[in-house]
This record gives structure tokens, C-alpha cells and sequence, in this order.
């Protein structure tokens, strides 16, 4: 398809105004459904409160009222779940849209999603759910192309394929000749990693003298106190293979996948499994050999069909259908609970107040403490993160044949040195065959990652999306080692998220402890979400179902 055919499929809005029309109140319009909506269930709240038993006992005959508040992925998962054991479920939800972190785009006539864009295969948790949503069968695999690495200082940029035995950046493989003169050919035959894998990878990025280091691996006793003991990713890497496994390989890609830092995320919620397998095999790579025995490059992850915002389409859908009350622009200003009145919560939103038997929260940490913090004692109450966390992607729609060949796989990870602002790339048409179907040859869709957590950058505090845009080009240009111009670009848009989290120290660790202690006084009160349960949809999903897991009285 030409760039003028995606032009016009794109569509020119500047030619399909229509001045003579009336601009409508798109806020006050919305505002005026989400309040017309919130009186219905109101009224509906009121009747079930009046309603009791025939021996008068004050007990309710009705369906228990719960009321999620957030709906993004956790909110509308803790709502099917309440509903499915009976509860009549409102859910509010602060903006335009359901799906949070999971969200999507029109850019040049093509949908694509602006968040979440897969899930993580191991433990089955995403793909059995979307069994139930009935979407299991379009579940999309990757194209199976690799991911590379951006090294480079000054303005030198050097770019290699990521080592394919690789977990987190942790190489499962870090034979060398040198290497295999020292520990004897027995013991590289341990790792059991397939023929074709080339033995020089990690040599490649890190050198000589830093791949026989990791090596050392291999021949040093595992201590015992790891079985236990806290440890972050940082600790694990640099102790096993060195400062150069930990600076080159895996902080690129802990910095593109939870943008933080290794230090900052404990190894068991990174890479579940992963201790145990260290104290079996008595090495670090051969632990990553053997979790990745069982996950082969490309098989990681997975999609959806039309993109991961199907999922909120499904959940939305089969929600309205039964009979949940989805209120849009309605954020939840006040909470309040009183145990002995019938229904113990009250919600107040829009100057509506809201009775509630059960009460989930699926926002963010910040406003969710904010909600909580009134119902503790002083000694009780909780900060919120303060660390930086503005995030920024920029997406691109490219007319530029010369990728048609993905010269940088499917996608790449940017090490902190490297003359780059940003942090990832995703070659999402080379990455999904059904998107670059949707697309065709010689269209393509970029996605850069900008911002870490814990860091400022002016880029992406400022809100200047057209500068962003021009620094993706300029990014995107040496990443994949094309040169791309302004007017190669169909389209464009920027997807902004605050109140990131990451997987997290012992700060939200503990945290999150004091908070489960708070909860246990008030019966029916969760609180769900990544900052709960950690980063990615496994985790959300799975503490959502816990956290609301009852029978309705």
C-alpha cells in the first residue's frame, strides 16, 4: 500500500471539518451520564437497603451491593468475580476509558495497542483466563524474531542480538574456548544448551576477559543463605557473573521491561522459580538453562489477535451483559465505614454517595492511600512511593520499506550508556504477524519507551509530545540503523503512564505488609492492582481473584 493510500486511510481531518457544526461539550456530556448512571444505582442501593426478611430482623434478602473502584485490568477482573458469586457490582472508573496499563490507538488507520502489548506465558495464568473469556483461540504467538542490544558511548553506537539463552539478560550460556580450557568440556556440557546456539554471544557484548569472569559461575559454590535471604536481581548477577553481566546484559533489559533499576527488584518476583533452581544446579546459568528448557526463545510471550485491548473489550462486554454498572469519569473522592449499619461502606463520588456491603479499590497506590489513610489510626497510615515514575511511549507508523527485513529483530533494548534517550524499541510488525497482515509490506509500527522509575527526564515530565516525537525519529533512526525523516512517519502518538511500579524492595515490601495488617479490620475492604500484586498481568490478575474470592452471603 503507497504512503497516499495510507494517507487517506488515515484520514485528514483538516478536510472533514465541518466548521458550520457546533462544537459539542464532550466533559459535560460525560460528566452527565456518568451522574445519570450514578442515580440509578443509587436508587438501587437505597431499595436493596429497605429491603428485609419477613421476621424483621434487619438482615437483607437483596444481593450484597459491591463497588470496585478503578477499572483498569484488576478492577474489571475483581468485578466478574463478584458478580459470578452473586454480588450486584457498580464499577467507577476516574477516566474516559476501562483497562488502565492495558490500552490501545488509532494511529494512520491501524489499531494498536498503547500499553500492555503481551503476557507472560509461564504458569498458564493469562491464556487460562482468556479461556474463560472466550478468547483462547486468539491467542497470537510472536513472530519468533529475536531481540537485540544497543551498546555504545559518545556517539559510537554498536548493536548485537541478545544471547537467545538469555533470561532477563542473564546469559544461560557463557562458554568460550578460554572458558572451556579452564572448567574442561564436561562441565560446559552440563548447561545442555541446543548446538545451534553460538558459543560467542556473550563474548561479543561484554568481552574476553568479563565472559570468562561469568564463567566462574560454573565452579563456585551456591551459599546456603541464598536459599532464604533476601536478595534483589543486582545482587545475584554481580555476585555469580560480575559487574559486566549486571551492566551490559541485564540492566538493559530490567531498565526496558519494569523501568527501574536491578537493585530495586528482588530476584523471586522477577523470575519466580529462579532461586530454587540455583540451589538444584549450583549455578546461575545453569538455573537459567534449565527455566528456559521449558520457555524457548520466542515462546515467552504471547498475544492477542487485534492486540491485548480485546481482552478490555471482552471483559467490558461480558460485564454490561450481566448486568454490572460501568460508570465512566467518576473518580472516588471519599471513603467511608460504619460496621454496623446495614451496608458498612459508603463511596462518595460527584456529590453521590454510594452504599456498599464490599468495597475493592484498583487504582493506583497514590490515590488508592488517599482513600485508605482516613479509615486508620495516625500510626497507621501509609506514604505513598515517591519515587519519579513518568513514563512515556511513543508510537510510530512508519512507510519505510528498507524494515521490511526487521534488521534489529523484534525488538531492542538500549543500555544506559548508549547516546540514546530512549530505553526500548518494540518492532511491533515484526513482532506480530497479525498486526504487520493489518499493516502491509512496507508499513511499519515502532514503539519507543522513555523514562525510568526513580529518575526525572525533562523529556518526559515536560508533556512536549511533538518533541518526543522527533526524539523517537531521531532514536528510532539509530536503533534500527535506517534513517528515518518526518515525512516517513504516517503517524504518530504518545501513550503517557504515571504511578508506575516496579517489582519492587523491601520499602514496598513492607508496605504492602502494613497495609494487609490495616485491611484485617475491615471485613470486606481489598485493595487490588500492580502495586498489591507486581508488575505484569499474571500477577494482577491472580491476587484480583484471590482478593475477592468469597460466596455471596
Amino acid at each position: 500500500m503507497s504512503k497516499e493510500q495510507r494517507n487517506l486511510r488515515a484520514g485528514d481531518s483538516s478536510e472533514t471539518t465541518d466548521a458550520a457544526k457546533p462544537r459539542r461539550d464532550i466533559a459535560n456530556e460525560a460528566a452527565a451520564h456518568a451522574l445519570r448512571l450514578l442515580e440509578k444505582v443509587r436508587h438501587a442501593s437505597e431499595a436493596r437497603l429497605a429491603k428485609t426478611d419477613t421476621d424483621g430482623d434487619g438482615q437483607q434478602n437483596a444481593a450484597p451491593h459491591a463497588v470496585v473502584i478503578g477499572g483498569g485490568i484488576a478492577g474489571l477482573v475483581a468485578a466478574r468475580e463478584l458478580r459470578q458469586t452473586g454480588h450486584e457490582v457498580t464499577v467507577l472508573e476516574a477516566t474516559g476509558n476501562f483497562g488502565g496499563c492495558v490500552r490501545s490507538t488509532e494511529v494512520a488507520g491501524l489499531r494498536i495497542d498503547a500499553g500492555a502489548e503481551s503476557f507472560a506465558v509461564r504458569g498458564g495464568v493469562v491464556a487460562s483466563y482468556l479461556d474463560e473469556l472466550d478468547l483462547g483461540e486468539q491467542i497470537a504467538a510472536t513472530s519468533g524474531q529475536p531481540a537485540w542490544l544497543i551498546q555504545g558511548e559518545d556517539q559510537e553506537i554498536l548493536a548485537h542480538p541478545m544471547p537467545a539463552t538469555a533470561m532477563l539478560g542473564i546469559p544461560g550460556n557463557v562458554r568460550t574456548d578460554e572458558v572451556r580450557a579452564i572448567i574442561g568440556r564436561p562441565a560446559t556440557a552440563m548447561l545442555g544448551i541446543p548446538g545451534n546456539v553460538r558459543t560467542d554471544e556473550v563474548r561479543a557484548i561484554i568481552g574476553r576477559p568479563a565472559t570468562v569472569r561469568a564463567a566462574a559461575d560454573l565452579i563456585t559454590p551456591m551459599s546456603k543463605k541464598w536459599a532464604t535471604e533476601k536478595l534483589s536481581i543486582a545482587e545475584v548477577v554481580r555476585a555469580r557473573m560480575g559487574q559486566a553481566v549486571l551492566d551490559q546484559l541485564v540492566a538493559p533489559v530490567i531498565n526496558g521491561v519494569y523501568s527501574t533499576d536491578p537493585a530495586k527488584i528482588s530476584i523471586d518476583a522477577a523470575a519466580p522459580g529462579l532461586r530454587q533452581a540455583m540451589q538444584e544446579t549450583g549455578s546461575l546459568a545453569r538455573a537459567v538453562s534449565k527455566l528456559q528448557a521449558s520457555a524457548p526463545a520466542g515462546s515467552r510471550v504471547a498475544g492477542i489477535n487485534g492486540g491485548m485491548y480485546t481482552m478490555v473489550q471482552a471483559l467490558v462486554a461480558q460485564l454490561e451483559e450481566a448486568g454490572v454498572a460501568l460508570v465512566r469519569n467518576c473518580a472516588a473522592t471519599a471513603l467511608s465505614h460504619d460496621p454496623q449499619a446495614a451496608a458498612p461502606y459508603a463511596v462518595r463520588t460527584l456529590g453521590q454517595e454510594l452504599h456498599a456491603d464490599r468495597v475493592v479499590l484498583a487504582v493506583p497506590a497514590q490515590p488508592a492511600l488517599e482513600l485508605l489513610n482516613p479509615l486508620f489510626a495516625a500510626e497507621q497510615q501509609l506514604d505513598s512511593d515517591g519515587d519519579a515514575n513518568a513514563i512515556a511511549l511513543a508510537i510510530l507508523v512508519i512507510d519505510k520499506p528498507e524494515l521490511d527485513d526487521a534488521p534489529r529483530g523484534s525488538g531492542v533494548l538500549v543500555s544506559k550508556q548508549a547516546p540514546l534517550a530512549a530505553k526500548a524499541l518494540t518492532h511491533s510488525t515484526a513482532k506480530w504477524p497479525w498486526l504487520a497482515d493489518e499493516s502491509g509490506p512496507g508499513t511499519h509500527v515502532i514503539r519507543l519507551s522513555f523514562g525510568r522509575i526513580g529518575e526525572h527526564e525533562n523529556l518526559v515530565e515536560s508533556g512536549d509530545d511533538s518533541a518526543l516525537i522527533d526524539q523517537a525519529i531521531k532514536d528510532a533512526s539509530k536503533i534500527l540503523g535506517v534513517q528515518l525523516h518526518r515525512d516517513d512517519v504516517l503517524g504518530s502518538t504518545v501513550s503517557r503512564f504515571s504511578d508506575m511500579v516496579p517489582l519492587q524492595g523491601e520499602a514496598a515490601t513492607a508496605r504492602r505488609t502494613a497495609l494487609q495488617h490495616n485491611l484485617s479490620d475491615f471485613e470486606g475492604l481489598d485493595v487490588v492492582g500492580a502495586w498489591i500484586a507486581g508488575t505484569g498481568l499474571a500477577r494482577v490478575i491472580a491476587q484480583a481473584r484471590s482478593a475477592v474470592a468469597i460466596s455471596a452471603r
